[in-house]
């Protein structure tokens, strides 16, 4: 019996309900966790949920299209993109697949062959994915993404104060490199200002989970305590 943790997670965004609800319970009697969306909307409401797999995308969708979206979902180890339209010009295939995709599908498309598909994919983007099952932090992104999926996007100055404390894990950082990492000269700034972006950025990483702690040694600076981080530069 296959366990829940293993199941394939799929996402399907199609606007047409007779398609995306025949095709969810094909996905579905495959053995694959299915969950549907509409629009861009709806799939960011899945998405803050929980991750997926495979995202499986129409093009011609209310709002933002699924080029836009394919494009826009730039962390490329986090799920497979597969695009199902019934637009066969070379031009759109090429579209999608220079938007992000990395299958394009023509509709109809047999379920043997979405299924092949969506298997064949897993096995290409499941490594990236266990490769980073701890903490990762995107600096490019500015985006500290947690082992189960969830994700915080830090303002530009608590992300480089941030990166420096995570850089020293284990060890105290001095006031003066948190001032530098805010690009303030050591002598112009005020305790108090220091004190404040600590205390923004601490109250931030334990609201998003109890386990991200930074505390302050008197006279000698901060130091990061929590779990491993491992950043991905740009």
């Amino acid at each position: 019996m296959t366990v829940v943790e293993d199941l394939i997670r799929v996402i399907l965004v199609e606007d047409n309900q007779i398609l995306r609800e025949e095709l969810s319970f094909q996905l579905d009697l495959e053995g694959f966790d299915v969950r549907t969306a509409n629009d861009a909307h709806e799939l960011a409401q899945l998405l803050q949920v929980a991750p997926c797999d495979v995202l499986i995308l129409d093009i011609n969708l209310p709002g933002e299209n699924g080029f836009s979206i394919a494009r826009r979902l730039t962390d490329r180890d986090r799920m497979g993109i597969i695009i199902m339209s019934a637009r066969d010009q070379l031009q759109d295939k090429l579209k999608g697949l220079e938007s992000g995709a990395d299958l394009y599908l023509i509709k109809p498309v047999d379920r043997r062959e979405v299924t092949a598909c969506i298997r064949t994919l897993v096995r290409r983007v499941k490594p990236a994915q266990d490769e980073r099952k701890g903490w990762l932090f995107l600096k490019h992104l500015r985006q500290l993404q947690a082992p189960d999926g969830r994700s915080l996007i830090l303002t530009p100055q608590d992300a480089r104060v941030f990166t420096v404390l995570v850089e020293r894990a284990g060890e105290t950082c001095a006031r003066s490199d948190v001032v530098a990492a805010l690009g303030i000269e050591f002598l112009d700034s005020p305790d108090g200002r220091t004190n404040t972006t600590i205390s923004r950025l601490r109250s931030k990483l334990m609201a998003f989970d109890d386990q991200l702690g930074i505390v302050a040694w008197r006279n000698e600076g901060y130091a990061y305590v929590g779990p491993a981080v491992q950043i991905k530069p740009a």
